[in-house]
C-alpha cells in the first residue's frame, strides 16, 4: 500500500496548524492532498475516518476549524506512527574487522566527540581528552574510530598528535583500519599511521614496512625508514639506505641505525662520526658499549684539543660540543668511566673555557649535572661505583656529593646511606663556615629530592629506579630539625590552590613520607603545623596534615589571618570538603568556626562566607553530611 497520500495530508495539516486556520479555505495543496487520500479511504476504515474528518474540516465555519483541525491531525499522527518502520533493504553483514565495534551508545552521547574530531576551531583538544578520560569505550565505536584515524591528518598539530596517542592506547585492534586505504605517497596523515603501527607492532611491522618502502615518498618514507630501526634484523637494509638516501630520509636511517648492534654497525658509526661530528645526536639513546666507547673517545679527543688550543670557542663549536655532552647520558662502558675520571681531573680548566666575546660557558657545571642525570638514567651499575669513587676523592667539595647520595641509595642499605650522609644535614646552627655547610646540606637534599615513595610502598629515583631499600625513617627526625629548610632549588607550586608556593624542602619531605608509618607521622605532623603557621599557607599544609592522619585544627585560623582578605571562599569549601572525608563532623565544624573567627575571607566573598559557614556548622553538628559547593553558591 502506498502511504504517500497519508504523509502529504500530515504535512499540510501541520502547515495549517502553524500558519493558522484562517487560511484554510485558500490552501489548495491541502485540498489536493485530501483528494489523493480517497483511494486509501475506500480501502480501509481508518483511512475512511481520516477522509471524513478532512471533509468536515474543509466545510466547517471558521469558528469551528481549530478544534476540528486538532482532532484530525491527532488521528493522522497516530496512524502514521503505527505505520512507521526502521531498517534498510538487503542482508545483514558484520562490521568490517578493525573498523570499530558496536556499542549501545546513542548518537547524542557521541555527537560532541565526533564534532570535535571532524571540525575545526578551538577547544576541541579538551573535549577529546575529557571524552577519553570519562568514556574510553566511545573511541572503540565504529562511528568514532574512523574519525580518530582521519584525525591523524588534522591541521592542528596538537590534535593530530593526540589522535595518534589515543590510537596507540587502543591497541593492535586498530591496525587493520590504519592499513586500509593506506597511501605510501601520502603526507603527514599517512606518516602518522606508520608511526602508530610501528609503535603497536614493533619488529612485527617489518614485513609490511619493507613491502611499502619502495612506494613511499616524503614524510612517509622517512617515518618508515625510522620505524625499520625497531627490528635488529634490518641493520643491512638501513646501512644501504644511509648510503643512498639524502636529507631527512638519511637522518631517519641514522636514527634507525643508532638502535642496531654489531661490528658492521659500529664500523659505520666510527666512519660517520669521523666525517660528521654532528651525527652524534643520533646516538643519544643507544646503550651499547660500542656507542658508549665512541662517544667517550670522540668527546675526550675534542676536549683535549680545545683545552690545548686555549682559544675562545665559536657558537657552532659550542653547540656541537653540547651535542656530544648529551650523548653521554646513560652510557657506562669502561671507556666512558675513564672519560669521567679524566674530566674530574680537568674540571678547573674546563670551567675556564670561554665562548665568543669571552663569555663564560659553564662547561664544568654542565658536565657535573650531566653525570648526575646519566647516573639516574642508567640506574644501578658501573656509574654508581664511579660516582662514589669521585666523591670519596673530593669529600671536602660538594660537586660530587649529590651523585654519591643517589648512587648509594641505589646500591647500599638504608642504614648505611643514613649513617654516611645524614651528618651533612645539621640540626644545630654552626658557629663557623655556615655557607659552606649549607651547600653540603643542599647537595644531600638535591639527591633526596629525586626520590619519591610510590603507592605500593617502594621508593624510586626519578620514578624509575628502585632504591636498594626503603628510606631509613631516621631521616624524618633529622630533616624536621634541620637548620636550613632549603634544597638549593626554587619553590614549587602545590596542586591544591593557586598561588601557594611551597618550599621544595617540604615537598621533598612529603614525597618521602610513608603516611602510614607511626614514627614518621609523629615527626611530621607537629613540624607541618609549625611550618603552616610560619609560612602562612593554609591549603597545602592542611592537606599534608590530612594525608598523615593529622588535622589543622588550632592553627588554620591563625594561618589564614596572615593573608587576611586574600582567601577565596571556594578554596575554603574545597579544603573543608576534603577534611570531611577523614575527620569527624564535629572537628570539621570546629575548623569552619576557626575560619569565621579569622575574618580572613576576601571582602567580595565575606557575606556569602558568613551565611554558608554558619549554616554548615549547624548542619554538621546536627549529623548532616558536608554540603556540595552548589549548596553554598545558592546562598549568594
Amino acid at each position: 500500500m502506498n502511504l504517500q497520500p497519508l504523509y502529504d495530508v500530515k504535512e499540510r495539516l501541520e502547515y495549517t496548524a502553524i500558519a493558522g486556520v484562517s487560511l484554510l479555505g485558500e490552501d489548495f495543496r491541502l485540498q489536493r492532498a485530501a483528494e489523493g487520500l480517497k483511494p486509501l479511504a475506500a480501502a480501509s476504515p481508518v483511512f475512511g475516518k481520516i477522509d471524513a474528518g478532512l471533509s468536515k474540516l474543509l466545510a466547517a465555519p471558521p469558528e469551528q476549524r481549530s478544534g476540528l483541525l486538532l482532532d484530525v491531525l491527532a488521528l493522522v499522527d497516530a496512524v502514521a506512527y503505527t505505520q512507521a518502520k526502521t531498517g534498510a533493504e538487503g542482508d545483514l553483514e558484520p562490521l568490517p574487522i578493525g573498523g570499530g565495534v558496536y556499542h549501545q551508545i546513542s548518537y547524542g552521547q557521541i555527537s560532541p566527540l565526533l564534532t570535535a574530531l571532524t571540525s575545526t576551531g578551538g577547544g576541541r583538544v579538551e573535549i577529546v581528552r575529557s571524552a577519553w578520560e570519562n568514556h574510553p569505550e566511545f573511541f572503540e565505536d565504529y562511528r568514532v574510530l574512523p574519525a580518530v584515524v582521519a584525525g591523524l591528518g588534522d591541521s592542528y598539530g596538537e590534535m593530530s598528535e593526540l589522535n595518534a596517542n589515543l590510537l596507540k592506547k587502543l591497541g593492535p585492534s586498530v591496525i587493520p583500519l590504519l592499513k586500509k586505504d593506506f597511501d605510501p605517497a601520502g603526507l603527514k596523515a599517512m606518516a602518522r599511521r606508520v608511526e602508530v603501527i610501528a609503535a603497536l607492532e614493533g619488529k612485527k611491522a617489518t614485513p609490511w614496512l619493507r613491502e611499502i618502502l619502495p612506494q613511499t615518498k616524503k614524510e612517509v618514507r622517512s617515518t618508515v625508514i625510522r620505524a625499520l630501526g625497531m627490528d635488529k634484523d634490518n641493520a643491512d637494509l638501513l646501512l644501504d639506505l644511509a648510503k643512498f638516501e639524502r636529507g631527512k630520509n638519511r637522518e631517519a636511517a641514522l636514527a634507525g641505525l643508532a638502535l642496531q648492534d654489531g661490528g658492521t654497525v659500529r664500523d659505520f658509526w666510527e666512519a660517520e662520526l669521523e666525517k660528521n661530528g654532528d651525527s652524534i645526536r643520533f646516538l643519544g639513546d643507544s646503550r651499547t658499549d660500542w656507542a658508549s666507547d665512541l662517544v667517550a673517545h670522540g668527546l675526550w679527543d675534542r676536549m683535549e684539543e680545545i683545552l690545548a688550543r686555549k682559544k675562545s670557542l665559536s657558537n657552532p663549536a659550542v653547540i656541537e660540543l653540547r651535542q656530544w655532552f648529551s650523548a653521554t647520558l646513560g652510557k657506562s662502558s669502561p671507556s666512558m668511566l675513564d672519560f669521567w675520571r679524566w674530566a674530574d681531573v680537568k674540571l678547573a680548566d674546563i670551567d675556564h673555557l670561554r665562548g665568543e666575546k669571552e663569555q663564560r660557558i659553564g662547561f664544568g657545571t654542565e658536565l657535573t649535572a650531566l653525570l648526575l642525570e646519566s647516573l639516574c638514567l642508567a640506574g644501578p651499575g658501573p656509574l654508581c661505583g664511579l660516582c662514589l669513587e669521585l666523591w670519596e676523592k673530593h669529600q671536602k667539595e660538594t660537586r660530587w656529593l649529590p651523585h654519591a647520595v643517589a648512587a648509594a641509595l641505589m646500591i647500599r642499605s638504608a642504614a648505611e646511606v643514613y649513617d654516611t650522609f645524614s651528618p651533612y644535614v645539621l640540626t644545630i646552627k654552626p658557629l663557623l663556615g655556615g655557607e659552606q655547610k649549607k651547600a653540603f646540606h643542599n647537595a644531600v637534599l638535591r639527591a633526596l629530592g629525586r626520590v619519591c615513595r610510590k603507592e605500593d610502598g617502594t621508593y624510586c629515583i626519578d620514578n624509575v629506579w628502585p632504591t636498594a631499600q626503603p628510606i631509613d625513617s631516621r631521616w624524618f627526625k633529622r630533616l624536621t630539625r634541620a637548620v636550613w629548610k632549603t634544597t638549593g632549588e626554587t619553590r614549587r607550586y602545590a596542586r591544591y590552590a593557586a598561588g601557594e608556593g611551597i618550599d621544595q624542602f617540604d615537598m621533598v619531605l612529603m614525597r618521602l613520607a610513608d603516611t602510614g608509618d607511626e614514627e614518621t607521622r609523629k615527626q611530621l605532623i607537629p613540624y607541618l603545623r609549625d611550618r603552616m603557621l610560619e609560612t602562612g599557607l593554609p591549603y597545602s599544609y592542611s592537606r599534608f596534615l590530612l594525608q598523615l592522619g593529622g588535622s589543622p585544627r588550632g592553627v588554620l585560623g591563625d594561618t589564614m589571618v596572615k593573608r587576611a582578605g586574600a582567601h577565596y571562599i571556594y578554596d575554603t569549601w574545597n579544603l573543608m570538603s576534603e577534611a570531611s572525608k577523614t575527620l569527624p563532623s564535629g572537628e570539621v565544624a570546629d575548623l569552619l568556626e576557626e575560619v569565621l573567627r579569622s575574618n580572613a575571607i576576601r571582602k567580595e566573598d565575606a557575606p556569602l562566607a558568613q551565611r554558608a559557614l554558619l549554616w554548615t556548622v549547624e548542619q554538621l553538628r546536627a549529623g548532616q553530611p558536608f554540603p556540595d559547593w552548589d549548596d553554598w553558591w545558592k546562598m549568594r
